[in-house]
């Protein structure tokens, strides 16, 4: 029999190195994203579950989870209410969803103002929550509100016009996604939406009071001390509060992909009412991203991405599902 050459030797070993861990990899796979306990989405403003059984708000990111054998479950709560409203509709669905499922406790995943949802029900319930873990979180309000709030407040007639408009729009927005839903369970529908609520809420004095009363695992570095957001030093806060765990993943970046209508058209409209000179993720400002243990503060997505929208256009290399995969995964190795 001839002797092998090393790039034979080599490629057999690497065969019989595949044929022996095929089996464990794709168990390792199915079960990737299997946690203790179930996981609960929930989003931001604008937030819905599916748009005509098409698009989900989380789009691509639930798929990979159930995939990996998580069990998840996705509400939808008021694209424009107040931050104790939105947490009093969390609060219901979590009710919900332990009566559906027969579990003690699930684990939250949040995306922009669901931070303040998620916090609050935290608060009220620690009985309830495993773990809280934020997505490119508005933990401290966002500037744009404020300022696009005061511009309308100026001038009347382009308030009114644009206060019906989006007003409207997040209207139909709970229309077309009451019925269609991701995974399975459905949140109530939550009726008509007021724009200007959320531009009220989601301002920073709002986020002050809101703070004030619900302060469990912010960052001691606030805003205020980074200079209003002009430095990000991306440190997180207590990492565990009254028995629930809680982690932040954030990023800098304000445009990622020139195609996607977001980053083209939103973004630059967003642009308008925001300082020039404050470190943001295109809609928050990254120093309010924090809560609990900073996972990672410097992943190459704007706060859109964050939720691999729109639809998947996001910056070249970069997975988002993959990383709420991964940290499923690091919560299903915690035991959570």
């Amino acid at each position: 029999m001839p002797a092998l050459n090393h790039v034979q030797m080599f490629s057999r070993f690497m065969l019989l190195l595949m044929l022996l861990t095929t089996p464990a990899m794709a168990s390792q796979s199915s079960n990737y994203s299997k946690t203790k306990y179930p996981i609960v989405m929930v989003p931001g403003a604008f937030g819905f579950d599916n748009i005509l059984g098409g698009i989900d708000y989380w789009y691509g990111i639930t798929d990979e989870l159930r995939n990996g054998g998580a069990e998840v479950y996705v509400t939808n709560l008021s694209s424009s209410a107040d931050n104790i409203q939105r947490g009093e509709e969390l609060l219901a669905d979590v009710r919900n969803i332990l009566a559906l499922t027969g579990a003690s406790r699930v684990n939250l995943i949040a995306h922009s103002q669901g931070a303040t949802a998620s916090r609050y029900v935290a608060a009220l319930k620690p009985d309830w929550i495993e773990s809280i873990s934020c997505f490119n979180c508005m933990n401290e309000g966002t500037a744009f509100a404020d300022n696009i709030l005061n511009f309308f407040n100026q001038h009347k007639l382009p308030k009114f016009i644009f206060n019906t408009a989006i007003s409207a729009i997040f209207t139909a927005l709970e229309l077309i996604s009451s019925i269609p839903k991701d995974g399975e369970y459905n949140s109530r529908g939550r009726g008509i939406q007021i724009a200007e609520d959320l531009a009220i809420a989601a301002g920073r004095e709002s986020f002050q009071n809101f703070n004030q009363l619900f302060p469990e695992a912010l960052s001691p570095r606030t805003c205020a001390i980074q200079g209003n957001g002009k430095t990000y030093d991306a440190i997180g806060g207590q990492p565990k509060v009254n028995g629930i765990y809680y982690y932040s993943v954030g990023g800098s970046q304000v445009k990622t992909h020139n195609r996607d209508p977001i980053d083209t058209v939103v973004v630059p409209i967003i642009q308008l009412f925001y300082p020039d000179d404050q470190v943001w993720d295109g809609f928050v400002p990254s120093c309010g991203h924090p809560l609990g243990e900073m996972i990672e503060s410097n992943y190459a997505i704007n706060h859109f991405d964050a939720i691999n929208h729109t639809m998947g256009l996001v910056k070249a290399g970069v997975n988002v599902p993959s990383i709420y995969s991964m940290q499923v995964n690091r919560l299903r190795n915690e035991g959570h």
